[in-house]
């Protein structure tokens, strides 16, 4: 059987994911996990894993990456961090 295993840097941020024997013996800045979705470059706070902020403006919220802007109603957008707001997708 193989267990997956998190690698956290100081800061605990998610620096490699690796796959081991049930025998590994765990050093202090690796966990466990089995369910979760992990990401390089993500967190590990208070036993939860978070994905990458994907824009530096953005904040995490419960968990949530969230934009300093909401997301408008109506339309497609994608976030544009240059300018710092949504930007309209026009559909072809």
């Amino acid at each position: 059987m193989t267990k997956n295993v998190a690698i956290l840097n100081t800061e605990n941020k998610i620096e490699n994911i690796i796959i081991v024997n049930d025998d590994y013996e765990l050093n202090q800045n690796e966990i466990i996990y089995d369910t979760e979705v992990v990401y390089i470059g993500g967190d590990y706070i208070d036993g939860y894993f978070y994905p990458p902020q994907p824009f530096a403006s953005w904040t995490r919220l419960e968990g949530k990456w969230i934009p300093p802007i909401p997301y408008p109603n109506e339309g497609r957008y994608y976030w544009d961090d240059s300018i710092g707001n949504w930007v309209e997708t026009l559909a072809k």
